[in-house]
């Protein structure tokens, strides 16, 4: 959690989600090529999902 050292920022794809910075690896495996990055909130509760991760 948190924004990357300075010195590893480069390592990383930063996407903007609901107004939340999200910084994702430049090497993320992927299904289909495709990473989703969502915002959900519940009730009081906030929290990013990401689905497309391939493990």
């Amino acid at each position: 959690m948190g924004k990357p050292e300075d010195d590893v920022i480069e390592d990383f794809d930063l996407y903007e989600v609901d107004g939340i910075n999200a910084y994702v690896d430049v090497g993320v495996l992927t299904k289909n090529d495709e990473l989703i990055v969502k915002h959900a909130k519940v009730l009081f509760k906030e929290r990013l999902v990401v689905e497309g991760m391939a493990f």
